[in-house]
């Protein structure tokens, strides 16, 4: 989400996939088969909130406990759980997990960034353990204004001098060495790329891949594309900032040079797109308009037609749109639709494609007292009651039947 405010060979698995549980290292062997090797669809919500800017706190201090972030309750999670989201993108901050490049996970043995650490990790394991839901553990980063920044830290974009490639590498080698007992937990690399090098920032997830998969973890990884990831402009290259430009689709089967595709030894990568249906398609429109009712499926096309053809699935990891939302054609009243038709069209062509389009997640959900914007840039499905945990948005009440 583009906010504008501060605020994931077949034999070869099966051979691993074999060690690793003879390893005893999985929470329960019977869920090893919901992640990556046997794919199911999954329907479920961002959760925000863990994400922030990296001004907004001490960095010697480290952020605050309900202060710069929520803290969240497992009881929000009991309500996701009661309505049947089966999966969770669970946002945070790559500043307030590694205070300094190259540093431990947690970043800290006491204090605020261990705090932290623990507060993700427990509504991590609660969802997984407890709940038995699919959670994406990814970074949303933000740039200097606040706004989504892709794979930066502290504002440096991820394969310069400041923060060199390596240092994304040994961030993921490090966050993956915390979950890769929970087979539950998928990554998603890093939230939106944007204004960089296409081909640079394949580079960049290559070596996030590389290093999860040195570091022991068979679970399935999420990779976004360049210029937020929008669904529609996947194989366009307007958003390269660099000559020649490339598109998405070519950074990906090129990653490795010239014809050599982004590479997964366990072949459990899934292409990361996002689309909202407003006319720039970024969920931040005042007035929280819908260009069409069929918005949707017309972008996420694009790259699920460019999977399917070269052998990927696909995840949407946002989707958001104002249930109140009603476009009326004077001149032509067969033309009129509401957000209600849009999100069914959507679901239509969801579950027509449910064997690329592995799943979904809308964008979002969280505390209800710090996430209860129902409008864009948030598009709320928290629950209103913030003491007993229960109530539905009006965003809920026009998704709920569709988990």
């Amino acid at each position: 989400m583009r906010m504008r405010i501060p605020v994931r060979a077949r034999m070869v698995s099966i051979f691993l996939l074999t060690a690793f549980l003879s390893s005893g290292s999985v929470h329960a062997a019977d869920h090893i088969f919901l992640d990556g090797f046997e794919i199911p669809t999954f329907r479920g919500t961002n959760l925000a909130g863990m994400e922030m800017a990296y001004f907004n706190y001490d960095p010697n201090e480290g952020p605050i406990a309900d202060h710069d972030y929520p803290v969240y309750n497992t009881r929000v999670i009991d309500y996701y759980a009661s309505k049947r989201i089966n999966a969770l993108r669970f946002l945070f901050s790559w500043e307030a997990m590694q205070s300094t490049l190259g540093g431990t996970i947690p970043a800290a043995t006491s204090g605020n960034y261990k705090i932290y650490f623990d507060n993700y990790k427990r509504i991590v394991d609660y969802a997984t353990d407890v709940k038995g839901m699919r959670v994406i553990i990814e970074p949303w980063q933000a740039d200097s204004f606040g706004n989504a920044g892709g794979p930066r830290w502290r504002g440096g974009l991820v394969g310069s001098v400041a923060v060199p490639t390596a240092a994304f590498a040994d961030f993921w080698g490090k966050m993956a060495a915390n979950f890769n007992n929970n087979a539950l937990v998928s990554y998603g690399l890093v939230n939106e790329p944007n204004n960089m090098s296409t081909l640079s920032w394949f580079a960049s997830a290559q070596a996030a891949i590389t290093a999860i998969r040195n570091a022991g973890s068979t679970q399935r990884i999420f990779v976004p594309g360049n210029g937020y990831t929008t669904a529609s402009g996947w194989t366009a290259n307007y958003y390269d900032t660099v000559n020649p430009q490339r598109s998405n689709a070519y950074g990906w089967l090129n990653a490795n040079g010239a014809g050599q595709p982004l590479s997964d030894p366990l072949n459990n990568i899934v292409v990361e797109v996002h689309t909202y249906l407003d006319p720039d398609q970024c969920g931040c429109d005042d007035g929280d308009p819908i260009t069409s009712a069929t918005a949707a499926r017309d972008q996420i096309a694009v790259t699920l037609n460019w999977a399917t053809t070269n052998g990927y699935k696909i995840y949407l990891g946002e989707i958001g749109m104002y249930a109140e939302f009603t476009y009326t054609d004077a001149g032509n009243p067969a033309n009129d639709f509401t957000a209600a038709d849009a999100w069914a069209n959507f679901v239509s062509y969801f579950e027509a494609n449910t064997e690329p389009f592995m799943g979904f997640t809308w964008w979002a959900g969280g505390m209800p007292d710090w996430w209860k914007d129902l409008h864009a840039p948030h598009f709320a499905i928290s629950p209103i009651d913030d003491v007993n945990f229960i109530g539905d948005t009006v965003n809920m009440q026009m998704i709920q039947n569709d988990f």
